[in-house]
């Protein structure tokens, strides 16, 4: 028990009142957007008609290709920015967004391609946030503490996925999808109030003058000249074209393999979550790792198998145990190589580094959602659940075999 109480007392939410205030912020706002990515699914299965499964993937890949078209060019204008301006900007648009997405839902205006451009701009600013929050977290935390920082910081998702997704049909039920829309835009105006309560100064650093283009340039080069980094972010991106449809495959299972409601949708949704958030907060715990990339081989493994395990069963309890398992495999392979990445990453090189690093791991994902979505369509659920579930079991291998990164345990 005592050692239980030392942990907790050390922990980077205990010691950082700044690092506890982002995180709140964006464990709030986070749930907003689960509540949000919910009733986007089911709104759109549920009004998009014959096409429905086509339609998903494409809202789906509405909301990543922003980050492909922005993402390095806002991860730059993040390292030469305040952070917190930043972070303050971005979460002020994103409220408004969301809120005219709800008034066009109430007044009945709504319709797909509103909910294409709104989703679209609303994605725009989801770079130039988390850039900046990956920019500012050694900053508002410690070269010691920072290990448990990233663990605790990748947490937040998962965490407010748990949230999001539990309560996600209550809401709908009580509030309905303008509901939902509402109180993602409440979560980001609370965002916005954590934010702005910040203290730490998160100015860029002192720097010869250097024009945008230079800055930008700079940082593409430091990610295509290091061929660890590159494999890395490589395969990152090969890993999220293959484990990215489950966001799309959730859903339809709900809806057209078990022909449920939007329950068992926040179910599933739940219990994927919590395998991540589980793992995450584990590790949040844990002051350092041995081999990160045996980490990495192991939950590429494990997310494979789970997703595999989708394959052959139609049990709604044993998909609930699969979800658990592969989201527990993916919130531990993530943590580590964000923790990886933080501490091999130059500091003032960190903003353009997880921009690009985000862009490329994301640029797959319209093209895999869309693909999946005619896939669905002209096949089966199930025959995109095994095409990905084997991809993935087939990179778990290919993750030994990269060029490796230096990392001190």
């Amino acid at each position: 028990m005592r050692e239980i109480i030392s942990g907790v007392k050390s922990h980077p939410l205990a010691l950082f009142a700044d690092f506890r205030r982002l995180f709140a912020g964006r464990v709030i706002s986070a749930v907003g957007d689960k509540f949000f990515s919910i009733a986007i699914a089911w709104w759109v299965l549920s009004k998009a008609g014959e096409s429905s499964k086509f339609h998903l993937g494409l809202i789906m890949a509405m909301n990543v290709i922003p980050v492909v078209i922005f993402g390095p060019l806002l991860g730059t204008l993040s390292d030469r920015s305040d952070k917190r301006r930043v972070m303050l900007a971005a979460d002020a648009a994103r409220a408004f967004l969301v809120l005219s997405l709800a008034l066009l839902l109430w007044s009945g205006r709504l319709n797909l391609y509103f909910l294409y451009a709104i989703c679209f701009l609303i994605s725009g600013f989801g770079p130039l946030f988390e850039s900046a929050v990956a920019a500012s977290i050694l900053r508002l935390t410690s070269e010691e503490k920072m290990p448990q920082a990233v663990a605790t910081d990748s947490s937040v998702m998962q965490f407010s996925n748990v949230i999001g997704s539990a309560l996600g049909s209550v809401l709908m039920a009580a509030a309905g999808v303008a509901g939902a829309f509402l109180f993602n835009a409440a979560g980001y105006a609370a965002s916005f109030a954590a934010v702005w309560g910040i203290r730490t100064p998160l100015a860029p650093e002192a720097r010869t003058e250097s024009t945008f283009t230079a800055e930008f340039k700079e940082g593409l080069a430091y990610i295509f000249g290091n061929k660890p980094v590159l494999w890395l972010i490589l395969s990152f991106a090969a890993f999220n074209f293959f484990v990215g449809p489950i966001l799309i495959l959730i859903p339809m299972i709900v809806k057209f393999t078990l022909k449920e409601s939007v329950t068992w949708l926040a179910v599933f949704e739940t219990f994927f979550a919590l395998g991540s958030s589980a793992l995450a907060v584990a590790l949040s715990f844990k002051k350092s790792y041995g081999n990160i990339y045996w980490w990495f081989f192991g939950s590429l493994l494990a997310v494979g198998l789970s997703f595999g395990g989708l394959y052959f069963t139609g049990e709604k309890y044993v998909i609930c145990a699969l979800l658990f398992g592969a989201g527990a495999a993916l919130g531990a392979g993530n943590t580590v190589m964000l923790t990886l990445f933080q501490s091999t990453v130059p500091d003032a090189m960190k903003g353009r580094f997880f921009s690009v690093l985000t862009t490329l791991a994301y640029a797959v994902l319209p093209l895999t959602f869309m693909v999946n979505g005619m896939l669905a369509e002209k096949f089966s659920v199930n025959f995109c659940i095994g095409m990905n579930a084997s991809a993935v079991l087939a990179l778990s291998f290919f993750a030994l075999l990269i060029p490796r990164l230096e990392y001190s345990a």
